[in-house]
């Protein structure tokens, strides 16, 4: 009731003055109609008695210290009526605020759970059903100091024969604190979990981000970012590490650019070793257009240094006709090789969370639209070349992977989606040299909930 009450003041009290003046030389396409309309509704002008407004005679010294005078009154006669208003503002903001930090304070849990079937039409193996689950635990003792720990099921319930330990491929722990004027970030976690897949071709091979056993310390100082840190890879069931690796990263902006260094050094305790670099900038083009170039170099071994280049065009939806498209390139030089140091490292995923392996280009496609009242519509794809030898000659080898989906959200929280996917091997033998028909299709449907 005070909002409206408020409210009604406001629209009571810009009315008021508002004499309805329509001028003859000020239609209502003008430019500057609106500006004008508004400086007659705060009484600070009537135009001239003939109708008109004459925007673009010259106005004298007396006209203008009328105009502000005019103008002033206006504002003085507002000011009971906004100090009022900012006064029960500031009490509501300072409540809520108060709130939110209370909350921010407490314990919080969130998850997700994602539930799938799945049919493969084209070959005659029968469907499968599975689910994902993602839980977080999040403690914020204050503003510096936080704990969170999550559960992530990756793919242990695909009806699979997958070996996923609780303790090192399910369980993460991450905290998070202040110290000495750097943010320290410490985390336990199983790092990158590949998913084998003997059922659907195109899913063999995926790949699950989880966070790595690391600990971080990062800075900022003007336009310069700053971050150290140490990394275990390929953590085994056992929970023996497998790979450390000891990395910095250095980004600095330049307005709307901004480039970063990045050097690395893997090694296995009493075992080999390996130095990488990453080279990279992204820029602004415009508002809703955003540019990720990266370049970069590594295995720096005699004879294994290589070359990838990244670049990623987001278009966010300029035409506002709720069209979003992402268009990406990524391209790994062939003298790049990489071994069991840093296999699922590097470089990364492409738009079916599959590796871009070593000497491939892979060509990406994600168009989303909007529909109508909480529907949408998503194609994406991924072209892959790969060069071979054959006799004795050089010639490609071609793979492409598509998906469009259609998706209804009920809520912010529930939603529900069918889709259809087409796997396409001409020579029958995948990118990741397993045997797989040269097509295969897949017709699913999801549910996903956040709670």
């Amino acid at each position: 009731m005070k909002y409206f009450i408020i409210f009604s003041l406001i629209i009571c009290f810009s009315s008021a003055a508002s004499a309805e003046n329509y001028f003859q030389d000020v239609p209502e396409g003008h430019w500057a109609a609106g500006a004008v309309y508004e400086l007659v509704k705060m009484g600070v002008t009537k135009g001239y008695p003939d109708g008109t407004f004459r925007g673009k005679r010259q106005i004298s010294r007396y006209e203008i210290a009328a105009f502000l005078s005019k103008l002033a009154r206006s504002f003085n006669r507002r000011q009971g009526i906004d100090e009022k208003l900012i006064e029960e503002l500031k009490t509501e903001i300072a409540l809520i605020k108060y709130k939110r930090e209370k909350a921010a304070k407490e314990t919080q849990f969130s998850g997700v759970i994602e539930s799938h079937g799945r049919t493969s039409p084209s070959t005659p193996r029968g469907g499968r059903a599975d689910y994902r689950l993602k839980l977080n635990l999040l403690k914020n003792f204050d503003e510096k100091t936080s704990l969170k720990i999550g559960l992530d099921t990756v793919d242990a319930g695909f009806n699979t024969d997958s070996d996923r330990n609780l303790a090192t491929k399910l369980i993460d722990i991450e905290s998070r604190f202040k110290l000495a004027g750097f943010n320290f970030k410490v985390n336990l976690g199983p790092g990158v979990v590949p998913h084998m897949d003997d059922f659907f071709p195109s899913e063999n091979n995926t790949i699950y981000i989880r966070p790595k056993t690391a600990v971080k310390a990062s800075t900022k100082i003007g336009k310069m970012d700053f971050s150290a840190s140490y990394v275990t890879r390929q953590v085994e069931t056992s929970g023996r590490v497998g790979v450390h690796e000891l990395t910095s990263k250095l980004k600095y902006k330049f307005g709307d650019l901004a480039v970063h260094f990045r050097p690395r050094y893997l090694f296995k305790l009493d075992g080999p070793a390996d130095t990488l670099a990453e080279v990279g900038m992204n820029f602004i083009l415009e508002k809703n257009w955003i540019t990720y170039l990266l370049l970069s170099a590594g295995d720096f071994q005699a004879g294994r240094s290589g070359m990838y280049l990244k670049v990623i065009e987001k278009i966010n939806d300029p035409w506002k006709t709720g069209t979003n498209i992402v268009v990406r390139f990524d391209k790994v030089g062939s003298k790049y090789r990489r071994d069991d140091l840093n296999e699922y490292e590097f470089v990364y995923l492409n738009n079916f969370d599959r590796l871009i392996l070593d000497g491939t280009m892979d060509v990406g496609l994600k168009i989303r639209q909007k529909l109508f009242d909480g529907y949408s519509l998503e194609w994406k794809g991924d072209y892959v070349t790969t060069g071979g030898y054959k006799y004795g000659e050089e010639y490609p080898e071609t793979y492409f992977l598509w998906q469009i989906d259609f998706s209804y959200k009920f809520s912010s929280k529930i939603g529900i989606n069918a889709y259809y996917r087409s796997y396409n091997v001409p020579s029958g033998i995948a990118q990741f040299s397993d045997a797989v028909p040269k097509i295969s299709e897949i017709i699913g449907i999801g549910l996903k909930c956040q709670f």
